[in-house]
């Protein structure tokens, strides 16, 4: 009797295993490629070959509850969520999302309908804000597009509040609670939008567990915050402090969760990092990953993880290790025997574009108003000595010049975890750090020099 159980369960498990069938009218016999999602990455889990009705038929034995996406090439593709049931979807290559279907799972019936939702409401409230800087108050245009934006906004609203309540801890609960718009009243004037969208932004999206980590939820809501601080008249300095503000914001929410802090920290940095947005980075490491004492991902990027090094390894007040580098005349100079109440050590290169911008205000400041109150210590990261000699000479740089000539390979580059050309060190007579200053401004404060 024993054994006919154990056969009976293990035929049910065979006969209900879950499937994932997409059938995509016009891509008969076609690769795709499946990838799940996670925050910013797909990875890459196997490729499906449809058949002659262009449909793919993907076993879930193996597949963790998340996000997935079937890619048919780089431009066109589907995310589906998969919760551990059965999945039946069809569409037509023609138009993707048009012509999708789902004919069996609630989560993705949901999750279609959300998106076809959302992307309604952000339409509507598009054009109703055009309306307001179109139309006056009393413009029969503008109360038509008043009436139907509302008629959106409430089916939109209704969905959510309705769905959230009966499923209010599944998976797909979470995303759409998270994912959606964040309430506001129709009545805001646009003027006060942003305002509030910044306040508000984050109310409703759940950081308590990290299985929302499996999708793209973190990463689309994060672009559409930052998009907000965005700002085209500022300047630079006023958009950093910007992109400060909207780091707070979104960091001191995803602490709720270690693991999503962790993981919205490393993507920050490396986003950050593709705008070449330095100061930001400086401010989320300085702020977060060294005051938290955060272990990032062990893939972090070297120049990232040499960036944290420099900050946690070499603060204030921490003797800089010593330097012994031939000088432009071949002659060995050595950093601790140089004697100067404060000296500049400074890590360049003739090729660095920012170098050859910041290099001349340096030199105009050190023979100016800094002239006698400190040293500079130059270690070139130049590979090529005549470029290099060359360089120096023709601009007049008349400080102490060093270089092994083997550029970011150099030990002294590891020595002080340089991760980026200039960078500075203003060190007292032992050699200890006073500050590392990023521009002609810092070094005048770190030197009192009004």
């Amino acid at each position: 009797m024993k054994k006919i159980l154990l056969i009976a369960l293990l035929l049910s498990s065979i006969i209900h295993s879950q499937n994932i069938d997409v059938k995509v009218k016009g891509l008969a016999n076609w690769r795709a490629s499946l990838f799940s999602i996670k925050l910013n990455k797909s990875n890459f889990i196997q490729s499906v070959v449809s058949d002659n009705q262009g449909q793919f038929k993907i076993p879930g034995k193996n597949l963790h509850k998340g996000f997935y996406r079937l890619m048919f090439d780089n431009k066109r593709w589907l995310n589906f969520l998969y919760t551990g049931n059965d999945i039946k979807i069809e569409t037509a290559n023609s138009n993707l999302f048009g012509n999708l279907k789902v004919i069996r799972s609630e989560d993705n019936k949901a999750y279609y309908k959300f998106l076809r939702l959302n992307s309604d409401y952000k339409i509507w409230q598009k054009k109703l804000n055009d309306a307001n800087l179109k139309y006056s108050s009393n413009d029969r245009n503008l109360a038509q597009i008043k009436k139907k934006y509302a008629d959106v906004y409430h089916k939109y609203r209704s969905f959510i509040i309705k769905f959230s309540k009966s499923k209010k801890n599944s998976f797909i609960s979470r995303y759409i609670r998270s994912a959606a718009e964040p309430k506001i009243k129709t009545d805001i004037k646009i003027s006060d939008q942003r305002k509030y969208l910044k306040e508000h932004f984050w109310d409703n999206v759940d950081f308590s567990s990290a299985v929302l980590l499996n999708s793209d939820l973190y990463v689309n809501k994060t672009i559409e915050y930052l998009n907000l601080f965005n700002t085209k008249h500022f300047n630079k300095n006023l958009q950093n402090k910007e992109y400060q503000n909207a780091v707070d914001m979104i960091l001191s929410k995803a602490k709720t969760n270690l693991r999503i802090y962790k993981q919205m920290t490393s993507y920050l940095i490396k986003g950050f990092k593709k705008l070449g947005l330095s100061n930001v980075i400086d401010y989320i490491v300085d702020n977060f990953v060294i005051r938290d004492d955060l272990c990032l991902d062990s893939k972090t990027e070297n120049l990232i993880q040499m960036r944290i090094d420099q900050a946690t390894k070499l603060k204030k007040t921490a003797k800089v290790p010593d330097i012994k580098l031939p000088d432009i005349n071949g002659s060995t100079a050595e950093l601790y025997k140089i004697t100067a109440n404060k000296i500049l050590v400074l890590f360049y290169s003739s090729y660095c574009p920012h170098c050859k911008k910041f290099l001349p205000k340096l030199l105009k400041f050190y023979t100016g108003k800094g002239a006698g109150k400190f040293k500079i210590y130059g270690i070139s990261l130049d590979t090529d000595k005549n470029k290099w000699q060359m360089y120096v000479k023709k601009n007049g740089y008349n400080w102490i010049n060093v270089s092994d000539l083997k550029g970011w390979k150099s030990k002294v580059t590891y020595d002080f975890y340089v991760y980026a050309t200039p960078t500075m060190f203003l060190v007292d007579k032992n050699f200890k750090i006073i500050d590392k200053p990023k521009t002609i401004e810092d070094l005048k404060n770190d030197l009192l020099i009004n």
